[in-house]
């Protein structure tokens, strides 16, 4: 599982508090703007009094790595500086709230409280409208809490504000969580020598899912030209394992399940010489065994 984890103290902590409120002790006119106020002078220092105690307790409380109470002590600096007027201040404030919110966002997921984290990046949407990691950590909170739609459908949004964006490092997560999601049921659903028309079924209905959201990959192709063999479609499976190697980058050894599916499917098909000269390229890694059996029985007399 991947997150983008606040661990560490954030680096907006380090503000000066006298810098931050210097303008906000009693009898001191405001540092920052101020718009114009119903409230007595009175209420106004009560407030700011108020508000100074909130982000001291805030910035302490993430210092400590503590960002659920941080991100409350934030979220009352916000509405204190609101009913204050100081517009300018709410921004900054609001710049702590977020890095607190992501630090409790991460911190439940690590300790597997989803409904607490997916309640935190519920409340960080509202301030970081063009972050995917908050879309990303979102989804997986909701795959985890068993709503799964949901999930994938958040995690979609991810890739596209990533796009947006220029973040292709948190596109990228996300379209390999979805892809596993889907790669997931394809291998459950054809584990076995024989798999059921159901199962088989299974599989490629998973992997059709899976373009909904995402293009497919090297491994989706090696499912679904897996699932065509069994289904006896076997030119189909040639074409979609070939496919599937246009795309890989992996190792010799790890293309080697792609050539073994094609020489199944060629010799199924009757192609003998052209089946023993693929299980040459899938006598490698864990195909080696299976592949040579091939060559040492069917292909002697070639």
């Amino acid at each position: 599982m991947n997150w983008f984890s606040r661990s560490s103290a954030p680096s907006w902590l380090v503000l000066a508090l006298g810098v931050l409120f210097g303008g906000l002790t009693v009898g001191v006119g405001p540092a920052l703007a101020q718009e114009e106020s119903s409230l007595s002078t009175a209420q106004q220092e009560k407030l700011r009094k108020e508000l100074q105690q909130t982000y001291k307790e805030g910035a302490k409380a993430g210092n400590a790595k503590n960002f659920t109470v941080a991100a409350a002590r934030f979220e009352e600096s916000v509405q204190l500086a609101e009913k204050l007027g100081l517009s300018d201040l709410v921004g900054k404030i609001e710049g702590n709230l977020v890095n607190s919110l992501k630090g409790a966002g991460s911190a439940a997921l690590q300790k597997e409280q989803y409904g607490q984290a997916l309640s935190h990046y519920k409340k960080l949407a509202a301030y970081t409208d063009q972050d995917p990691s908050v879309r990303y950590n979102q989804g997986l909170a909701l795959i985890n809490m068993d709503s799964t739609r949901a999930g994938l459908q958040t995690l979609r949004q991810a890739i596209e504000l990533g796009a947006e964006t220029g973040n292709t490092r948190v596109a990228g997560l996300a379209t390999e969580r979805i892809r596993s999601e889907f790669l997931a049921r394809a291998s459950k659903a054809l584990q076995g020598d024989n798999p059921s028309q159901a199962q088989i079924r299974t599989a490629l209905d998973a992997l059709d899912e899976m373009r909904e959201y995402v293009d497919p990959s090297a491994k989706s192709m090696f499912y679904r030209a897996l699932a065509l063999f069994q289904e006896e479609q076997y030119n189909q499976a040639v074409q979609t394992a070939r496919e599937g190697l246009d795309m890989h980058q992996g190792s010799r050894s790890d293309a080697a399940k792609y050539y073994y599916v094609i020489g199944e499917s060629q010799f199924e098909l009757g192609s003998k010489a052209e089946a023993c000269e693929t299980f040459q390229n899938a006598a490698y890694g864990d195909y080696e065994a299976r592949a040579n059996h091939y060559l040492e029985n069917e292909c002697d007399d070639l």
